[in-house]
């Protein structure tokens, strides 16, 4: 798979399809994997760049501590890396909240901008505390432990724990170590609070969350209220992962915001 050379790293990254430019981001400990139920569907309306972000998948991996911003200026410097001037941009979860903060401060750069299961905040709460539990048995007992263990397992869609795509997945995963999990941590749990910060987005924006997601649902109102241009969809049956548990719902969400904000 093709490299771009992006703010002294090598940032791994997949292209399917031809079109106009749709950029996947994918979230905490994930990679381009994670958008597997949906790159066929992209790559017959955009060409879809999708990248590992640092310190995940077969990107480099320089020591940490990682922040959103950091991110945010990575996926800036990947379109600068391969001359896309505007994008459409897919963000999942971690990928969201990075989204958030170049559609803050790059609007000029995308098209619209599309967000599952995003916040605009740090992890709070019990949320939050999910976290921590996986961090300490990453650093205590490794990745492989941590792909076993009940609470995060409980996370993870049907698809990726069963069945054909499930030893992809582990195999992905473990790309991770402890240490990329420790600094990427460090991204959600320092993460500004970008709430006032939301008006500055000035591209069309669809915010889907699962209805049942343990995570950043509350949020969907918090886009609605402060994004100038903003469309929410909840999709039932659904959690975190709301385009594996439901990915025909997911596509007919998004097809609507895409015909309703055409370019």
């Amino acid at each position: 798979m093709p490299k771009a050379r992006v703010n002294g790293i090598d940032i791994n990254f997949i292209e399917r399809g031809e079109g106009t430019p749709l950029l996947a981001v994918h979230g905490f400990q994930n990679s381009h994997f994670s958008f597997t139920p949906l790159f066929d569907w992209l790559a017959e309306r955009f060409r879809v760049y999708a990248l590992d972000l640092r310190g995940h998948g077969d990107s480099d991996k320089p020591r940490g501590p990682y922040t959103i911003q950091t991110f945010a200026d990575d996926v800036v410097g990947f379109l600068d890396a391969l001359g896309i001037e505007r994008t459409d941009y897919l963000g999942h979860s971690m990928g969201g909240r990075t989204g958030t903060m170049v559609g803050i401060q790059h609007s000029g750069r995308l098209s619209r901008l599309m967000l599952s299961a995003s916040s605009a905040g740090p992890p709070s709460g019990a949320y939050r505390q999910m976290f921590e539990e996986h961090l300490k048995v990453a650093e205590a007992e490794g990745m492989e432990a941590l792909h076993e263990f009940k609470l995060r397992r409980d996370e993870v869609p049907e698809g990726l724990r069963e069945g054909p795509l499930a030893a992809e997945y582990r195999e992905n995963f473990l790309k991770n170590t402890p240490q990329t999990f420790a600094d990427t941590a460090h991204a959600l749990f320092t993460m500004p609070v970008l709430r006032d910060e939301l008006h500055r987005i000035s591209v069309p924006t669809w915010v889907c969350h699962g209805e049942n997601d343990a995570g950043p649902i509350d949020f969907s109102e918090v886009y609605a209220k402060h994004v100038p241009d903003c469309t929410t969809s909840i999709i039932p049956d659904a959690g975190h992962s709301s385009f594996w548990d439901q990915p025909e719902a997911f596509i007919a969400q998004m097809e609507k915001f895409l015909e309703k904000n055409p370019l």
